[in-house]
Formats: C-alpha cells, sequence, structure tokens
C-alpha cells in the first residue's frame, strides 16, 4: 500500500517521472501491517446528517428537561375547565397590575444572561418588573392556580389560568414565598408569591409572561385590550 505525502497528478510515463517532476514522496507499507482500530471521542457527529441528528437529539433533550422542570418537580393541578368557568363569573372580566414597579425588561430580543442556573434565552417572552424582594405579587386576573414550584433557570414559578386558554406566569418568586397552592381558585389581586430572584436573573425581579393556548404574547399589548397599563 502506498501512501502519498500530497496529492500527484496520474502518471503518463511511469510513477518514476512523477516522482521526479514533482518532488512527490510516497511510503510503502507491507501488506502483512495491521490497521489500528480508529477510536472516537464523544464529538462524534462528523458528517452533515450526523450534527443535524445529534442537534435534534439535544433539542428534544432540552425540551423534555423543560417539561419535567414546568411539571415533574413542583405541585401541579388537573382541573376542570367547567368548575373554572363558573367560579369566573363577571370576576373574570377584572384584570390588573401584578405589581406597582416599573417594567426593566420588554418583551421581545434582548442579550442573554448566564448564571449558575443557566442562561436566559435570546428572546424575551415576558416582561420583567424590578422591585425589591419579597415585595407581594398578585394575580393579574381571576383564575386557578395550576402550577406552584421550580422552573429550572426560569426560578421559581407561578401560573394562573384564567379560562379560555388564557394563562398568567409569574417568575423567579422567591423560594418559599408562594401563598397559594395548585388546585386554588383566585380572585384578581390575590397575592400568589414574593418577587426573588431564583434561576437566571441579576438581581430582584419579577417576570411576568402571558400565554394564549400554549403559544406567548406580549404581555402590555393583551393587558392594554383589558385597560391595564403596564
Amino acid at each position: 500500500m502506498a501512501l502519498p505525502a500530497f496529492g500527484a497528478p496520474a502518471p503518463t510515463t511511469g510513477a518514476d517521472d512523477v516522482i521526479g517532476t514533482t518532488d512527490a514522496q510516497s511510503l510503502i507499507v507491507g501488506s502483512d501491517v495491521t490497521a489500528a482500530t480508529v477510536q472516537r471521542d464523544g464529538y462524534s457527529a462528523t458528517t452533515k446528517q450526523e450534527l443535524q441528528a445529534a442537534a435534534a437529539a439535544a433539542a428534544a433533550a432540552a425540551a423534555a428537561a423543560a417539561d419535567r422542570a414546568r411539571t415533574g418537580s413542583a405541585s401541579s393541578y388537573n382541573y376542570n375547565d367547567t368548575d373554572l368557568i363558573g367560579f369566573l363569573g363577571s370576576d373574570g372580566q377584572t384584570w390588573q397590575r401584578p405589581i406597582g414597579a416599573s417594567m426593566t425588561s420588554a418583551y421581545g430580543p434582548r442579550r442573554i444572561i448566564c448564571n449558575g442556573a443557566g442562561c436566559s434565552n435570546g428572546f424575551h417572552d415576558g416582561v420583567d418588573f424590578g422591585a425589591s424582594c419579597g415585595t407581594p405579587i398578585r394575580a393579574v386576573s381571576a383564575g386557578r392556580v395550576v402550577f406552584v414550584g421550580s422552573a429550572g433557570s426560569y426560578g421559581n414559578r407561578v401560573i394562573v389560568d384564567h379560562g379560555g386558554g388564557v394563562e398568567s406566569i409569574y417568575g423567579h418568586v422567591g423560594g418559599g414565598s408562594y401563598r397559594v397552592s395548585a388546585g386554588e381558585l383566585v380572585q384578581a389581586g390575590t397575592v400568589v408569591a414574593s418577587v426573588g430572584r431564583t434561576g437566571v436573573v441579576t438581581d430582584c425581579v419579577l417576570d411576568l409572561k402571558i400565554r394564549i393556548n400554549g403559544a406567548f404574547t406580549g404581555p402590555v399589548p393583551f393587558l392594554a385590550s383589558r385597560g391595564v397599563n403596564l
């Protein structure tokens, strides 16, 4: 077996002529040599298909971890919408601010920050309010608490279902500050927790998110359409 040091054009008058005119070199290996077994490390994606498969697997693992953080390690509640609709009545028409503090981060693209809890996303799905840790957080409208607990890098959170597919999410709340439990029915203005600095944050903050049928929407226009200015 001959292994060229670099590519050389195909010989026209014999191999010796090519070597003489191109300074090509070759290594002659005997047929009795055994090829070494190639050991690949953990970074084994080398082709385009392998890279795509690895990226898909990583995305699936991240989604599964986020789902476990949302529903597996904290108190959640399987509720009957009929009960919720009956509770809401006219109270479901009342909306308010969750806190009196000013917004410090808007809905939309933003810089990524990281700490020991992980890294934030490049797109902010909610709005942040800067306030002292311990400041009470109030439900923006009547509904049923469907989640209380840790959500990983999103910190501790409370989720309230307002019926019709609408949920409000209160993130980064203080550890042990919960004032409600999963399954509890709450009125607009009910204190659900206190401002904290859990998850990926740089200071005490409330992250308010609004989700409609599983998709996030901007809290500012959503609440503005209900007479509430953030």
